[in-house]
């Protein structure tokens, strides 16, 4: 593309270009995360203040050459602004990936209306992200009073998700329950996520709080016949009661495809970061709440258990076969629907992540302290507000990624 001389470039809407309709490209997201390298330029570039702007979206490495030049054309030509005043135009590159046009955009645009509120929101950070996934979660949060809203927007409403920004143990913190859009809007360092779960070993209880070093989605199933093979849940052995047929057949379990900047991985069981794990171990004096009030307690204190494995997929337990499927397959000690799907953000992101879960049932089994589920919430939220301290303490949240 020729750059018109100074005469031509008056016409303000001559060269206004948009070049769009990529549906599959290398990146997941509509615009650059906080972290990106580019995202400085492009910051620089959205804060010029001129009538037009040409948006050429490309993907494609062979570009490069001409995006830099386009690129240096934009920065410089602010300056050259004062030498011809009859300039009104200035082409602004924007690299994008696009995955699909109807997707959320990940970023917000500088024409939306709370891009300024995020602005100065992130001028605070960075910040730990603390992702809970339920009301009852939100709840525990609310009533613990260790989360100190920040001044200026303590909440912000994105996409139909509320993300509440404060701090935590002195560390800032932005509560939410969706972690891509979290960590494209704002400048996150980690994630702290915690929840409740269904136990699958028996030797957890009600209250206790499990801390896993890998976590794998068993959601993913593929349909096999109804002749069973080593290693495959057949539906038919299953039945209760016993007797008749179940004509579902058999599955397998199918490992994750995991995206990084870097390559693509099929891998089935999905590791928490590793230094972020050993400051979890050495956490000392967490309250573990045993009772509900003075007269409904728990038989016994409740415990953090370190180093065990958690299943997630997208439905609720309730079927004791199963559940003794899942523990004698794949050593899991606890289930729940959200874990894997964190973990999997993260690490396609690249940041550091952890996850505490607070037993709050037994998938499928009994049901003798129902009414003391909500402890594990509570539980599990007391963990990971003295983690929080802790890393945000030390400094080293984004440390030996």
């Amino acid at each position: 593309m020729a750059v018109a001389g100074p005469r031509r470039m008056m016409w303000a809407v001559e060269m206004a270009v948009i070049v769009m309709g990529l549906l599959a490209m290398a990146s997941p997201t509509m615009q650059l995360s906080m972290k990106n390298p580019l995202r400085g330029a492009i910051q620089k570039i959205n804060d010029i203040k001129l009538p037009v702007y040409a948006i050429i979206v490309t993907a494609t490495s062979s570009e490069k050459a001409f995006n830099e030049s386009v690129l240096q054309l934009s920065l410089e030509g602010k300056s050259s602004l004062a030498r011809y005043k009859m300039w009104s135009f200035k082409v602004a590159v924007v690299v994008l990936g696009l995955l699909a046009m109807a997707e959320q955009s990940m970023q917000l645009s500088v024409r939306h209306t709370l891009h300024g509120v995020i602005r100065k929101i992130n001028e605070e950070g960075p910040y730990l992200g603390l992702v809970l996934v339920s009301d009852t979660n939100e709840q525990a949060l609310q009533a613990s009073n260790v989360f100190v809203p920040g001044t200026y927007a303590p909440t912000v409403a994105l996409a139909g998700r509320t993300f509440h920004v404060g701090k935590i143990n002195g560390t800032n913190v932005n509560a939410a329950a969706t972690v891509q859009l979290l960590i494209d809007v704002f400048p996150i360092e980690g994630i702290v996520h915690f929840g409740s779960a269904g136990a699958v070993n028996d030797t957890l209880f009600i209250g206790d709080v499990v801390v896993p070093s890998q976590v794998a989605f068993t959601g993913s199933w593929q349909w096999k016949k109804f002749e069973s093979k080593k290693g495959q849940l057949r539906f038919g052995d299953y039945n209760n009661p016993t007797g008749g047929e179940n004509l579902l057949g058999s599955i397998d379990f199918q490992p994750t495809s995991l995206y990084t900047p870097e390559q693509k991985q099929t891998i089935f069981w999905l590791p928490i970061n590793s230094s972020w794990f050993v400051t979890a171990t050495q956490l000392q004096n967490v309250e573990m709440q045993q009772c509900l009030d003075t007269d409904r307690c728990l038989p016994r204190s409740p415990e953090i258990v370190y180093g065990v494995r958690t299943s997630t997929a997208d439905m609720y337990i309730q079927n004791a076969a199963y559940r003794e499927y899942i523990y004698a397959k794949f050593k899991a000690s606890t289930v729940d629907e959200e874990s894997a799907a964190v973990a999997l953000v993260a690490l396609s992101n690249e940041v550091p992540f952890i996850v505490f879960r607070g037993v709050s049932n037994t998938a499928g089994g009994s049901t003798a302290y129902k009414s003391y589920s909500y402890l594990g919430s509570v539980n599990a939220l007391n963990a990971a507000v003295a983690f929080i301290g802790a890393v945000g303490s030390s400094g080293a949240s984004r440390a030996n990624y």
